[in-house]
């Protein structure tokens, strides 16, 4: 009986064993699944942990702002290396510590060599001639006669990227860029690139999403076609709040051939009520033309604070010296990004510091600029 017992005891055992080896597994895999996961197509979290390929390979990659498509060109480099190590590494640790499964981790093996093999082969034909074979090189080549002048155009990218006026919306995988002349699309191991004379834009269509809180976001995509038959279509998908500082960079307009109709944002609903509100306190008259508004550097200085709102004397509004330097468009960014952002019902009776001067106003101390005669 006791034998008996033994028998039965020890292949209950066994099988108990393999059963928290396979749990194990089943577990550890799918934690490497979302690790991995998480490094191909990194959320928030993990830029706020460093665990992205940007931050881990700084050093190697440059600096953007500097070199913008040298650091592109080595940024999609690295994720193609990186990126095949993963059924690697998975191999190795599986390996290491579940040795039992000798069928999964052969077929791991299998496909994470080749996978790692073929990455370090297209590395190297990459590399050849100065990177003269990257697919961002054969993009650029596609913008000029002489294929050999492709890092003068990288140049003039990188340069136009440096100034501050250019527009950027997303952190790294369909991050869109626009310069003075160029629309530039970042995707995982290539770059789209459009000369602006040469795009049209049409809207193709929009989506809502919701976060946790329920809040909802509209995203635009829009289409990016070139008459250069070398530059290929590609789409470029951004939140709706930012579309007029899109268009504001833009030399062609976006046509909206379908009729699409944008949710109007809260910024661009305050902007409005801002307005009317600003056309009701009468004109500024200013002898000659205005300047340019400091904030954009292209609309005109079309506003001026003046205490109206009160004698001049009550009230916490002062009245402002400042001649008129802000377009009323910035002026209303500037104003909103200084009230209670959890009840934009009342910013319109809000008060912020003159930009230039700090003195405080209202929006009923704002008034059009008007030129004499």
């Amino acid at each position: 009986k006791i034998l008996g017992c033994i028998l039965i005891v020890e292949p209950t055992n066994l099988i108990y064993s393999e059963m928290l080896v396979t749990r194990e597994l089943v577990l550890f895999s799918l934690g490497y699944f979302l690790l991995s996961l998480g490094l191909i197509f990194p959320p928030n979290e993990f830029y706020g942990f460093g665990l992205t390929i940007e931050h881990i390979c700084s050093s190697l990659l440059g600096d953007e702002g500097l070199h913008f498509i040298r650091y592109h060109i080595r940024l999609t480099s690295a994720r193609i290396v990186i990126h095949s190590f993963i059924p690697l590494i998975y191999y190795i640790i599986t390996a290491a510590y579940f040795s039992a499964f000798e069928v999964s981790i052969k077929v791991a093996f299998v496909l994470s060599l080749p996978c790692f093999t073929s990455a370090l082969t297209v590395l190297k034909w990459w590399r050849r001639g100065d990177w003269s074979d990257h697919p961002l090189a054969r993009t650029l080549r596609g913008h000029i006669r002489d294929p050999a002048e492709w890092i003068a155009v990288g140049n003039t990218i990188s340069t136009e990227f440096r100034r501050y006026d250019k527009f950027v919306y997303g952190k790294t995988w369909g991050k869109v860029v626009v310069t003075d002349n160029w629309i530039l699309r970042c995707g995982l191991y290539r770059m789209d690139v459009a000369y602006q004379p040469d795009v049209h834009l049409n809207i193709l269509t929009t989506s809502t999403l919701k976060d946790t809180s329920h809040r909802t976001t509209e995203f635009v995509q829009i289409n990016v076609s070139s008459v250069n038959t070398a530059c290929r279509d590609f789409v470029i998908r951004l939140n709706v709040m930012d579309y007029a500082d899109l268009t504001a960079k833009l030399q062609a307009p976006i046509l909206n051939v379908r009729n699409i109709v944008f949710q109007q944002s809260l910024s661009d609903r305050f902007e409005a009520a801002f307005r009317e509100e600003v056309l009701r306190n009468g004109r500024y008259e200013v002898p000659s033309q205005v300047e340019e508004c400091i904030g954009c550097l292209y609309a005109p200085a079309d506003v001026k604070l003046s205490k109206l709102c009160d004698d001049r004397d009550q009230g916490d509004c002062r009245n402002c010296l400042c001649r008129p330097m802000w377009c009323l468009r910035c002026l209303v960014k500037w104003f909103a990004n200084r009230q209670n952002a959890n009840a934009p019902e009342r910013w319109l009776g809000g008060k912020a510091p003159c930009p230039t001067c700090r003195s405080t106003f209202c929006p009923r101390d704002v008034q059009m600029v008007e030129t004499m005669g």
